[in-house]
C-alpha cells in the first residue's frame, strides 16, 4: 500500500460544512459543563457559537472562535451590538471576514495562525498514495520495529498521564496547550470524542497522540515523543494509524493544528508530510466600546490589517 505514486485529489480547500472544534457541539458543552455561557447565536450571516463572560472592571465579553461568518462590513460593524457585548474578539476563520473586520474598524491584536489540514480519501490506497515519499518510508520503518499500536477512548480526568506530558512539553517548548481541564471536560461530555493513540516499544510508551472527535471532522490536539520514539520513526507509524482508524470511525477531515514554518519547521515537516495542506486563518480582532474606529469607505484592500497592541492578552482560540 505504501508504494503508490502521489495523488493530486488531495489538494484544494475544506468542502462545505466542515467546521472547526472550536464550532462544535463538544466545545459548546465542555465551555458549559466549566462554567461559562456558550450558545450558538443567529449572527445575521451565519449561525455560530460564542462564547459570553462578565470580567470584573471590563464589562460583557463575547467571544467568536473559528466561524466561517461569510461577513460584509456592515454585518461586521453591527455584530458587538447584536451580541450585546460591550467588547468583541473574533478568531476569524477566513481572510475574507479578516478583511470585512478591518473595513468595520476592528482592531487586529493577533496575526493570522498558519494550520494544517488533512482530507481522509475514500481508501487507504489513496491515503497512503498522498504521503510524502520520505513521509511515507518512516512509517514504513516505523511498522517494521516491533512496536505495539493502540486507540482507546481518553478518560475524562485532567490529570491523564498525556495532559500531564504535555503540560511538561509545552513549558520546555515555550507554547500554551489548550487547559487539561477543557480537554477532560470534552471528553466528560462527549465520551468518545477523545481518542488516544499510543506506541509502545517492549512494553514502554515511546509516543502518543490525542484526537478530539467532532462530527465528521477530528482535532489533532497533543503529539507526544520520546527520544526512543523519535529514533524508531513511532510518530509516522502512529499517525498512520490514526489516520487508517479514525478514517473507519467516519471522520473525513483532520484539522492538524498550527504549521509555523519559523518556530518549528519539524512539526510543519511532520504535517505536510500526511499529504495535508497549509492554509492561513484571518487573525484575532478586537471591537470595544472604549474605543470606536470608523469603518473604512467601502471595503478593505486585500491583505488590509489594523494593526493594534501586539501584547494584547484575549482569550485563546
Amino acid at each position: 500500500m505504501f508504494d503508490l505514486v502521489p495523488d493530486p485529489a488531495c489538494a484544494g480547500m475544506p468542502p462545505s460544512g466542515v467546521v472547526a472544534l472550536q464550532q462544535s457541539h463538544q466545545w459548546q458543552a465542555a465551555i458549559r459543563l466549566l462554567g461559562s455561557q456558550a450558545r450558538v447565536q443567529d449572527l445575521g450571516t451565519a449561525r455560530a457559537v460564542v462564547i459570553h463572560r462578565t470580567l470584573p472592571a471590563i464589562g460583557s465579553t463575547a467571544l467568536v472562535s473559528r466561524a466561517d461568518l461569510g461577513l460584509t462590513q456592515h454585518t461586521a460593524f453591527d455584530l458587538r451590538l447584536r451580541l450585546g457585548a460591550r467588547h468583541l474578539v473574533v478568531n476569524s476563520e477566513t481572510s475574507s471576514d479578516a478583511h470585512a473586520l478591518a473595513a468595520a474598524g476592528f482592531f487586529r491584536i493577533a496575526a493570522p495562525r498558519r494550520i494544517a489540514e488533512l482530507p481522509l480519501l475514500p481508501s487507504t490506497d489513496r491515503m497512503a498514495a498522498a504521503l510524502h515519499p520520505k513521509w511515507r518510508n518512516r512509517a514504513r520503518k516505523g511498522q517494521n520495529q516491533g512496536l505495539t499500536l493502540t486507540r482507546r477512548p481518553m478518560p475524562a480526568d485532567q490529570r491523564y498521564w498525556l495532559l500531564r506530558a504535555e503540560a511538561a512539553q509545552a513549558r520546555r517548548l515555550r507554547y500554551r496547550p489548550l487547559p487539561p481541564n477543557l480537554i477532560a471536560a470534552i471528553a466528560a461530555c462527549s465520551p468518545g470524542s477523545a481518542q488516544v493513540f499510543t506506541a509502545f516499544h517492549r512494553g514502554q510508551r515511546v509516543a502518543a497522540m490525542l484526537f478530539l472527535r467532532h462530527g465528521r471532522q477530528a482535532t489533532y490536539q497533543i503529539g507526544w515523543t520520546n527520544p526512543d520514539g523519535r529514533h524508531l520513526s513511532a510518530a509516522q507509524a502512529l499517525m498512520w494509524k490514526a489516520m487508517v482508524d479514525l478514517q473507519a470511525l467516519g471522520v473525513d477531515w483532520i484539522d492538524l493544528g498550527a504549521a509555523d514554518a519559523t518556530q518549528a519547521p519539524g512539526l510543519v515537516h511532520f504535517k505536510r508530510g500526511t499529504g495535508a495542506k497549509l492554509r492561513d486563518l484571518g487573525g484575532t480582532w478586537l471591537q470595544t466600546a472604549w474605543m470606536q474606529r470608523r469603518p473604512r469607505l467601502g471595503n478593505a484592500p486585500g491583505g488590509a490589517a489594523i494593526s493594534g497592541p501586539s501584547h494584547a492578552h484575549m482569550p485563546a482560540e
